[in-house]
């Protein structure tokens, strides 16, 4: 017998959403395979215990298992397919669900024993230089999520001055806002591949990130985390070492944009190269041209840096 699981859906947030489900089922022990969906799910497998292994969802086959074999596809339940998440009538049938929420209803149904309420990292090499560092996330594949340049620089500014270390994770040649955080002087950590990643976020203080996969990755290492969202935050992780700001509800051609490119229902890539199909939150900018006119903007330095402070001395008052 073997086991198969595959993510709720197609980003490295998602996968890391699903992690305590891939957990649970290994914990089982029989054999667990990963299937990847997409290639930003892929290169933590090393760094997930006891994982069998991974298989490219273009190459698995579902029909070639046996009798015995189980292929749990996350996505492919009604919790998922039956609502675009956070549209009126998720939220008149599931009220105040955020993402644990729908995990939990699915591993329910599924059987799977996925404990939600108390995370186990993964396993990491510890970073000297990020340790008791600040690091922020300023970039993301969305660029409707990104908060803007000049609130990062400002925020560092204000750290820096409460003698906050503050490093910037992410790729300049990829993403306009991290290129500008560099060029504006912040200290650039290099991270070529997820687990260098994984290994600065997991040896932090604190991480500071948009709704990325990066963010969930901190939150699942058990990292004080201050996640910067839209309006929407269907993907809000609700733990005592994670605190949340969320913009102000987007401009109704924004809203119009981002629930007509929403897929819900059970979808498949034919394609693994990297950028072949972009994701749903890739395929939309914003309306207004302006940062300042943004709804990201209305997000503010210092209140980013109140909830770092916070979770800072609280973090500090456990030790």
């Amino acid at each position: 017998m073997a086991i198969y699981l595959a993510p709720i859906s197609t980003g490295l947030g998602d996968l890391i959403v699903s992690l305590p489900a891939l957990q649970a089922l290994i914990q089982t022990g029989q054999p667990t395979y990963l299937i990847s969906r997409t290639p930003m799910q892929e290169g933590l497998e090393h760094r997930i215990p006891g994982l069998a292994g991974i298989i490219r969802e273009t190459v698995f086959d579902e029909n070639s298992l046996s009798a015995d074999d189980v292929y749990f596809n996350l996505r492919n339940h009604p919790l998922q397919t039956d609502y675009i998440w956070g549209s009126d009538q998720f939220e008149k049938l599931y009220p105040g669900y955020k993402i644990t929420d729908v995990l939990k209803g699915i591993c329910a149904d599924y059987g799977i024993a996925a404990d939600y309420d108390k995370l186990t990292p993964l396993p990491f090499q510890k970073r000297n230089e990020a340790a008791g560092a600040v690091v922020i996330v300023p970039g993301s594949a969305g660029i409707v999520k990104c908060w803007p340049s000049y609130h990062w620089i400002d925020l560092a500014g204000r750290l820096s001055q409460t003698g906050h270390k503050i490093l910037v994770v992410g790729q300049p040649d990829r993403s306009q806002i991290v290129k500008e955080c560099v060029d504006a002087g912040l200290e650039h950590i290099n991270t070529a591949k997820i687990e260098d990643a994984l290994d600065v976020l997991s040896s932090a203080q604190c991480v500071i990130a948009g709704d990325t996969g990066l963010m969930h990755m901190a939150v699942q290492q058990n990292i004080p985390t201050v996640a910067i969202f839209r309006y929407n935050v269907m993907f809000m992780r609700d733990y005592p070492h994670v605190r949340t700001l969320a913009a102000p509800i987007c401009h109704q051609p924004c809203i119009d944009l981002e629930f007509s490119a929403v897929p819900n229902k059970v979808i498949s890539f034919d394609s693994f190269a990297e950028n072949k199909q972009k994701v749903y939150w890739e395929t939309w900018e914003c309306t207004k041209e302006s940062w300042p006119e943004r709804c990201m903007s209305m997000i503010l330095p210092e209140h980013v840096a109140q909830a770092v402070n916070e979770l800072v001395s609280l973090s500090a008052g456990k030790r």
